[in-house]
């Protein structure tokens, strides 16, 4: 019998599988054909990722930037932070589990709760690492204006050049990496739903690739390779029970009291910031934490505004802490745009929001002046007797001085941010 050629295995076209003959089964031939059908286009999608990284030079660039950049922020004391929303954040978590197997220390970073927290994850020698097929995802896109300026973005996704991709769209050219990974047909054309199959398998491939490679690169002394690293993190399990009948008894006693990491900052190399000067008991002014209204940019588009031109429009400006003005006489809050961020609004124009009443933005007239030289108490008696004999709720505070309208606030945060 011939022997199977590469091509018998990769083919980019999967197999009609009505054509499959399928054995004698209790199983409902229709039910197996439908699963190998989404075997082969899974199969399609990696031979497809595969001839890219083999003929795109742009791409093999690129990754071998991205495996230099994780090597030397892991022997600087750093770590790689992976990040991702839905099934990309699942793929983002398994990343993070197999570059910690092979002694690469890395952390899972959720977007929303970084924006409420724990952005102090990421420290000025880390990488950020970025998973999304669009490359435009709302709650990534928030997150960029916050990362210190120090920490490059390495990022996963469908598009084949930086300047199309808008999570690197505003990087330095040195400090964005792209790692595309495309799949050669959108999955609702291949198996009639569009939901994350091949995307998310071509991600993590690559993500595979990524951490092997990086491994080779960091772990190059004598007896300490990857898979001594690798064996040396797994004591438990039919990995640990492998490595121990091969192990003499000294050497796993050595392995297991070694440092997680070779690479692991010591506490010493932890960047850590004195607490604030609160300059004694007296409480901050409003108009110290407000953000200035000549800092906020005024969204711009071509053509009909879209949600993506405003998310675009926030990033560009990092200091206006993700206030956004759609006209002179119209803001957007940031809790507006976190929230808008969550859902699949991301092409949806802005005259769609109104008809569908979701919260957007917030009219001029209906800002709530106060004076600059108020309270933060002072402030939050203002808001709660407005709110008390209005009938709607205060959202924008416009912090004034000599009829000038030098700030804005929103007015959750006088209870969320601004307790001593």
């Amino acid at each position: 019998m011939p022997s199977a050629t590469n091509d018998d295995f990769l083919s980019m076209t999967p197999p009609d599988t009505s054509d499959i003959a399928l054995a004698a089964s209790k199983v409902s031939s229709g039910a197996v054909s439908d699963a190998i059908q989404v075997i082969s286009t899974e199969r399609a999608a990696l031979a497809h990722l595969e001839h890219t990284y083999q003929t795109d030079a742009l791409a093999q660039e690129h990754l071998a930037r991205a495996v230099t950049r994780i090597a030397r922020t892991i022997k600087h004391g750093g770590k790689l932070v992976c990040c991702g929303v839905g099934k990309s954040g699942k793929i983002a978590q398994k990343l993070e589990a197999t570059m910690n197997s092979l002694g690469i220390y890395s952390a899972f970073l959720h977007p929303t709760e970084a924006l409420h927290g724990d952005l102090g994850m990421i420290r000025p020698h880390d990488t950020l690492l970025l998973i999304s097929f669009s490359g435009r995802t709302p709650e990534l896109l928030l997150l960029l204006p916050h990362i210190p300026s120090t920490v490059p973005v390495i990022a996963i996704t469908s598009h084949m050049h930086p300047s199309t991709c808008p999570l690197l769209s505003f990087q330095p050219s040195d400090m964005g990496i792209l790692l595309p990974a495309p799949i050669h047909e959108d999955e609702e054309s291949s198996i009639g739903v569009s939901a994350p199959t091949s995307s998310t398998t071509v991600a993590l491939s690559l993500g595979d690739a990524l951490a092997i490679a990086t491994a080779r690169r960091l772990h190059t002394a004598p007896g300490r390779g990857p898979a001594e690293v690798f064996k040396g993190y797994h004591p438990g399990g039919a990995i640990g029970a492998a490595s121990m009948a091969l192990t003499p008894m000294s050497m796993s006693s050595a392995s297991s009291t070694s440092t997680p990491s070779d690479y692991i900052p010591t506490q010493d190399s932890i960047v850590s910031f004195p607490p604030a000067d609160r300059k004694g008991s007296q409480q901050p002014r409003v108009a110290d934490v407000s953000t200035a209204l000549d800092q906020i940019p005024k969204v711009s588009a071509s053509g009909k505004i879209r949600f993506l031109d405003i998310l675009l429009t926030a990033i560009q400006h990092p200091h206006a802490k993700s206030w956004v003005f759609l006209s002179s006489s119209e803001i957007i809050p940031p809790r507006h745009l976190r929230f808008l961020s969550q859902s699949n609004y991301v092409d949806m124009h802005v005259s769609s929001f109104v008809d569908l009443g979701l919260p957007f933005s917030v009219s001029r007239k209906d800002w709530l002046q106060i004076p600059s030289s108020s309270s933060i108490d002072d402030a939050r008696r203002l808001v709660s007797e407005a709110n008390a004999t209005a009938s709607t709720t205060v959202v924008v505070l416009a912090v004034m001085h000599d009829n000038e309208c030098l700030g804005v606030i929103e007015a959750e945060d006088l209870w969320n941010d601004c307790d001593d």
